[in-house]
């Protein structure tokens, strides 16, 4: 009841209908005016029958308006009680762009693997072998992909240019750590022609490509999400 009479309070056409109906009380209480009560009252009821229509008018709008409001709550619940990814039935069949994405996101996940080791080593030391592999899967499953919207197209190509780019230094320029095979760093200064100049440059141009792979996965995340072809789900499974 206090929601109805809130709206009441803030609805223009019931505001209108109550001005209209004191007038027209206050209109037939005076005798003096009683000879054209008769032109009073049509131009109320009038006045009435507007204010009525808009009001029916607001009202419905309003509805519609919790209605909606209503459903993305119950969306937005969903999303905060399942983290990460929304689990995929089975037997919806998934859009080609969204597939693209879901296959690129489970390569390379955000939470852990290559993308994670680049974020915490600043000073880019060393790399584990098994998490370059989903780099190197990548590049070479997504070579002549392509989305069929601009905005993921892009963010995608982004991101790819970024892993070639990465997964090329590290062919080049690092090398597999003494006898341990699951680790790979850069190449010293002492192995290399130009010396610990080289090293460095090459050190510093391995941080720039890292860095360029890493927000490019990011944006590529999130323009996923806008464009709804994932929705922070568990990785999908092809």
């Amino acid at each position: 009841m206090k929601r109805f009479l809130d709206f009441l309070t803030n609805s223009p056409a019931a505001v209108t209908f109550a001005v209209l109906t004191v007038l027209g009380v206050v209109a037939f209480a005076i005798p003096g005016l009683h000879s054209a009560a008769w032109i009073i009252g049509l131009v109320l009821c009038l006045g009435v029958i507007v204010a009525l229509l808009l009001f029916h008018g607001e009202w419905r709008r309003s509805q519609r308006q919790i209605d909606a409001l209503r459903q993305q709550l119950s969306v937005e619940r969903g999303r905060m009680d399942t983290p990460g990814l929304t689990p995929v039935d089975d037997t919806v069949e998934l859009l080609p762009d969204e597939r693209r994405a879901r296959r690129i996101l489970e390569l390379i996940p955000d939470s852990g693997g290559l993308v994670q080791s680049l974020r915490l080593d600043a000073t880019f030391g060393t790399l584990a072998t098994d998490e370059l592999e989903p780099l190197y899967t990548f590049c070479e499953e997504f070579k002549k992909a392509s989305f069929a919207n601009p905005r993921s197209h892009t963010a995608f190509m982004n991101l790819y240019r970024a892993a070639e780019g990465l997964s090329l230094w590290v062919k080049d320029e690092t090398q597999v750590s003494g006898e341990d095979s699951t680790i790979r760093e850069i190449r010293p200064g002492d192995a290399r022609k130009d010396g610990w100049r080289e090293y460095t440059e090459a050190r510093s141009r391995g941080e720039r490509l890292s860095d360029d792979f890493v927000s490019s996965r990011w944006e590529f995340n999130q323009t996923a999400l806008e464009l709804g072809l994932v929705s922070g789900a568990p990785p999908f499974n092809d």
